[in-house]
């Protein structure tokens, strides 16, 4: 075969090919490029990544991040060496998966996973608890101080995840150094650290940067520098980002340039609109994960979009629209600083709040406040009636607005709302109205003894009423009241109504019957049927529901016993960065709750929806400690809670979905990237065969046969000549075969030839070689790989 390769070539048949094995080259880079300058760069780079993802979590485990960083940069080494073995190439490639497996196996125990659950006996258990982990990790503020192990540990396991990427794709052992293979290392860490740096926001940026821009400057070039050049480099480099501080801190505006705490890595950038109003039908709220607004508080509040005043028979909507009557019975203090009296209570300067908004995603027309808003600046808005703010005309809120309101906001501990006067002002009857779907004496004998549906069906024609006010001596409203509300389908609601408030002694005993009934004997669901009268169907039948049917049914039911309520839609806190005084709320905030006037007090937010609901929007994860217990009703916190309890099988709550998309994405990335390297691969040899020369490309692919055929165990003495190549291939191969060997043959030795095979004909000539089962198919491939020949 040597003979072969050695036949002169035909005169004026073009300069000799260079020889393309690739071992020279690969062995000029190693002399060229230090394996240990690689590995201080990756380790610095990985460390500088690691510190960040640990910030994660409250007390990081700074031992355990070591260690994971230890594990990877040994497995980076182990590979670095590997490129040097003497050994067959599939050998090496072999041998490199085994080491990133160990490397990833040895990470993951170094972040606190127990051994045992690697087992496959083991893999129900781990995967439960990953399950676990990544359901809560959706729902917790930055950094998570909660109790829960597997959210905690869940988080942490990303650090030799990606740390492990990292070092197996920069340090693959390749014939010459892959640019795209390192570069792909390279995004694996910096991802990491955007990632934790975008999540929760460290801080001094400028210095990170250039923390940053060292450790990028040590990774390009660090490892090709002479040892004396290293240190000048370095030095450039770091004047290089001295000098541009200056510079950043001008452009350092109140605008971002680039807005990275909207960036979603497996999403759009979407526009967000709500339609607040009940339905109680299939969720149509926008629920991947986009930031829709971040919010500057000195404490977690419910950010209030509307005010849901109306029920209208069967659901409950918004009937207020621009009646400007300056906060009406919304307040109850002395407003100091406007030198205004209000007759409804004592003015409380811890209520009286101040927010600073600004807008991403989210597209509405309503100011974003909390309680009742009682000023705005920053946008064109006008204040109504009950406490919500509406931009005037047909203006938006978009993204990139920002503006500041002032809020009254009341946060009574139980104790205040126990204390509060007992009686009403007489205009806040209007929220003990409902209107129903009434049936007439005739319809109610005539469906005696029917079913619930049938009385649903039946429920068409609507009149409203005025529940008398608790405490109330009024009786004219109530006897009719009465007789209209046991005629309707909501009788079944009205009597445990009258149960559960009319012996409590106070209205806040009275209301935290009605919740805590609600939180006991329903469950959280989203996949509920539609009914004619949907409030009842979720009493009497499904007995599930989402955020919308536990609030309806609560504030209709406190309605029925006389107590002001009404409906609030907005969001949730959200997720809250100490850095930065930010709340982060998503759309997976999205929900609704009930707010219910005490006397001398104001509106006070009540959340009925199941503790234990996955919704990152449940007041279960804004829940105090029990050092609050005597707090006010909802004591929001800025911990957040992971999930107590994963509900399996059951979707997040109304407009809050579960966000999970952490394990498909992680799955998503560890298959599509060596997916798309190994195409970039094959395009970049397939275009440097075509950037050769016709004598070239004959060269590189009599080279390439030599070389398969030895790999599939063909005998070639240094005798054999082309011709008699082309011979055996015919009878052993087949025709494919012996077309391949004959076209080199004449490309070399006929002038009139004007190439070589084709890429058709190569792929041909594999099918042939690689007949038989798996193993040979397996062997023919990675003889002659797909695309061109794997060491041009």
């Amino acid at each position: 075969m040597s003979g072969l390769l050695r036949t002169p070539a035909p005169a004026g048949a073009g300069p000799a090919a260079p020889p393309l094995d690739g071992s020279a080259r690969a062995a000029a880079a190693v002399t060229t490029e230090s394996l240990v300058m690689r590995l201080i760069a990756f380790s610095a780079l990985g460390g500088f990544a690691a510190a960040h993802w640990g910030a994660f979590v409250t007390d990081p485990p700074v031992g355990r991040m070591l260690l994971v960083l230890t594990v990877a940069t040994g497995g980076a080494a182990a590979l670095g060496a590997l490129a040097r073995a003497p050994i067959p190439r599939p050998a090496v490639h072999a041998a490199a998966a085994v080491i990133g497996v160990a490397t990833l196996t040895l990470g993951l125990m170094a972040a606190g996973l127990p051994g045992r659950l690697l087992l496959p006996a083991h893999w129900g258990e781990l995967h439960e608890g990953l399950d676990r982990g990544l359901a809560g990790a959706q729902i917790v503020n930055w950094p998570y101080d909660g109790e829960d192990p597997w959210v905690r540990l869940t988080v942490l396991l990303g650090a030799p995840a990606l740390l492990t990427v990292g070092a197996v794709l920069a340090f693959w052992p390749t014939r010459h150094p892959s640019r795209a293979l390192r570069g792909a290392g390279l995004f694996a860490l910096l991802l990491m650290y955007g990632t934790a740096a975008a999540e929760r926001d460290p801080g001094q940026p400028a210095l990170r940067g250039l923390v940053l821009l060292v450790l990028l400057g040590a990774w390009l070039w660090l490892p090709r520098l002479p040892r004396r050049d290293a240190a000048l480099a370095g030095v450039v480099v770091a004047s290089v980002g001295v000098l541009s501080l200056p510079v950043a801190a001008a452009l350092d505006t109140n605008r971002a340039w680039w807005d990275y705490h909207g960036v979603r890595w497996f999403g759009h950038g979407k526009v967000i609109t709500f339609d607040w109003n009940h339905t109680y039908g299939p969720l149509n709220w926008s629920r991947a994960g986009e930031t829709l607004l971040n919010v500057k508080s000195d404490r977690p509040q419910y950010w209030k979009a509307e005010t849901l005043d109306g029920f209208d028979g069967f659901r409950w909507i918004r009937t207020n629209d621009l009646n400007d009557t300056l906060y009406g019975t919304q307040v109850a203090y002395t407003d100091a600083e406007n030198h205004t009296t209000w007759d409804y209570g004592e003015y409380n300067p811890d209520w009286d709040k101040r927010l600073r908004v600004t807008v991403r995603s989210l597209s509405t027309q309503f100011v974003i406040g909390a309680g009742v808003i009682l000023r705005v600046d920053g946008v064109n808005a006008r204040t109504m009636d009950d406490g919500t703010t509406r931009l005037i005309g047909s203006d938006r809120l978009e993204k990139g607005d920002a503006y500041s309101v002032r809020v009254y906001a009341p946060n009574p501990t139980r104790r205040q709302m126990r204390g509060a006067p007992k009686g009403y002002s007489a205009n806040l009857a209007r929220y003990t109205a409902i209107t129903l779907p009434h049936l007439g004496e005739s319809a109610i004998d005539e469906l005696a003894g029917r079913t619930f549906a049938e009385r649903e069906r039946a429920a068409r024609t609507r009149e409203s009423i005025f529940v008398p006010l608790r405490y109330s001596d009024q009786t004219d409203w109530g006897p009719r009241a009465d007789r209209l509300l046991r005629r309707s389908p909501y009788a079944p609601m009205y009597e445990r109504a009258l149960a559960l408030t009319r012996d409590t002694p106070t209205v806040y005993d009275a209301v935290k019957n009605v919740e805590v009934w609600l939180q006991d004997n329903f469950t959280y669901s989203e996949h509920v049927p539609s009914h004619d009268v949907p409030l009842m169907g979720f009493l009497d039948e499904d007995k599930r529901g989402y955020c919308q049917q536990f609030s309806g049914t609560m504030a209709l039911m406190l309605r029925m016993a006389g107590i002001p309520a009404r409906v609030a839609a907005g969001f949730s806190p959200g997720s809250y960065n100490k850095d930065t005084r930010e709340y982060r709320v998503r759309d997976l905030d999205a929900h609704s709750w009930v707010e219910v006037w005490f006397t001398g007090i104001g509106w006070v937010p009540f959340d009925p929806t199941p503790a234990r609901s996955p919704a990152q929007s449940q007041s279960s994860a804004l829940a105090t400690s029990a050092a609050a217990a005597d707090a006010g009703e909802v004591k929001l916190s800025r911990q957040g809670a992971a999930a107590g309890e994963h509900v399996p099988g059951q979707g997040s709550a109304g407009g809050e979905g579960d966000g999970n998309w952490i394990l498909p994405a992680v799955l998503l990335l560890l298959v599509a990237l060596p997916l798309g390297l190994g195409a970039a691969m094959i395009g970049l040899r397939v275009a440097r065969l075509r950037l050769l020369s016709p004598d070239q490309v004959a060269e590189v692919q009599l080279s390439e046969l030599r070389r398969a055929l030895v790999r599939l165990g063909w005998e070639l003495p240094d005798s054999t000549t082309l011709l008699g190549l082309e011979r055996r291939l015919g009878r052993l191969a087949g025709p494919s075969s012996k077309a391949y060997a004959g076209a080199l043959r004449a490309h070399r030795y006929d002038p009139r030839a004007p190439a070589g095979p084709s890429l058709h004909e190569r792929r041909a000539l594999r099918r042939e070689l690689s007949r038989g089962g798996f193993v040979e198919r397996l062997r023919g491939f990675l003889a002659i790989p797909p695309g061109a020949p794997s060491h041009l």
